[in-house]
């Protein structure tokens, strides 16, 4: 992982090039058309965010044909794509499998396997939450072997291969999976978010191949990395959902005057307003940390997701509300946005969890 080099005005452009973009391929018609069909990708708009733009690259090193950007630069587009709830799988791919193929610090994967991620040629996802409270195994079979199951695996069904945090007899490891390997199975889920599919995947003795050595520090850096990346997308939606809200309220009429001049609204697009610009401070500060610090970058993604979880929601339903009957129908944007809200606010731990390792990694616990 690099550290952040561009100004705050360059990273202003790139935002106002990536908008512009996505505005044209990325609009809730389309939207709801990709989330209407069975493949879960907006394919037009990922090729042009990974070769045009080089979002799928931004976290990868300049010599595996990445932008050799940090995690401020990748905020940007988290946040600009959340905006549009644009069907990419640049959390899964673009930001969780990079990052977790860079922290195992294998120089062999980073030469096979960057590359691909960076030109957006090839879509990775990683599995780690333990499905039916059993937990994922590797053995050593003459050649690594996977078996248990992972749920909640992001945009598992157009992964081509799949990074898996599996235990070992001596600790945990990262492991590569072809997405279509025997014994792999992958089961659809119903998820709140429909713009971003989850799978059940299954491992019965699947192949695998061993990504560097011990993991598990790098398992809890791969988890605060998360939890900014989501963080940010959870900005991206509440400043759109912020705009939309104060829009309506100018120019819907009720007795006479829009419903913005009453008291009861103004404050409640206010308090959108003050959650918004704390959420954007939390994102900056957290996206600048610098990855190399292991207490700062943990502290930094704890504070951001505690918050961000918290506010975010509440940005979304206070949107509705704003706007009535119509903010309920399926008809109107808002709840596109509150699936995807709902559903970060959970990932990497909601605010309540995120508290608590707070506590505990400040000492401040019983």
């Amino acid at each position: 992982m690099n550290t952040s080099t561009t100004t705050a005005a360059e990273r202003a452009d790139f935002r106002a090039s990536l908008r512009d973009f996505l505005s044209d391929t990325s609009p809730e018609s389309r939207v709801r058309e990709v989330i209407a069909s069975e493949s879960g990708l907006d394919e037009a708009t990922w090729r042009g965010l990974a070769s045009d733009l080089g979002v799928a690259g931004l976290l990868i090193p300049e010599e595996f044909g990445g932008q050799g950007m940090g995690m401020a630069e990748m905020a940007v587009a988290l946040e600009e794509a959340a905006r549009a709830i644009a069907v990419v799988p640049l959390l899964a791919s673009g930001v969780l499998a990079t990052i977790a193929i860079q922290l195992a610090d294998d120089a062999s994967a980073n030469a096979d396997l960057l590359p691909g991620l960076a030109n957006g040629s090839e879509i990775m996802t990683v599995a780690l939450l333990d499905g039916g409270g059993v937990t994922t195994t590797a053995r050593d079979e003459n050649g690594w072997s996977v078996y248990g199951s992972k749920t909640a695996v992001l945009n598992a069904n157009i992964a081509q291969r799949i990074l898996v945090v599996a235990s070992t007899p001596t600790g945990t490891g990262l492991f590569l999976v072809d997405a279509k390997a025997s014994g792999l199975v992958i089961t659809p889920q119903n998820s709140l978010d429909l713009t971003r599919p989850t799978a059940l995947v299954t491992f019965e003795g699947v192949a695998a191949t061993r990504i560097g050595s011990e993991f598990s520090e790098s398992l809890n850096a791969l988890n605060a990395f998360g939890r900014i990346a989501v963080s940010a997308e959870l900005l991206g939606m509440s400043e759109k959902l912020m705009e939309v809200a104060v829009e309506y309220a100018k120019t819907r009429v009720q007795f006479g005057k829009p419903i913005g001049a009453f008291q009861a609204i103004k404050h409640r697009c206010s308090e959108m307003f003050a959650h918004v610009e704390s959420m954007r401070a939390a994102v900056g500060s957290a996206a600048l940390v610098d990855p190399t610090d292991s207490v700062g970058l943990h502290e930094q993604a704890l504070v951001v997701k505690a918050y961000c979880a918290r506010f975010a929601p509440w940005v979304a339903e206070a949107t509705i509300q704003v706007h009535g009957g119509i903010g309920f129908t399926w008809e109107h944007c808002a709840h596109l946005y509150l699936r995807r809200v709902k559903t970060d606010e959970i990932l990497f731990g909601d605010a309540l969890t995120c508290r608590y390792q707070l506590q505990q990694l400040l000492g401040l616990t019983a």
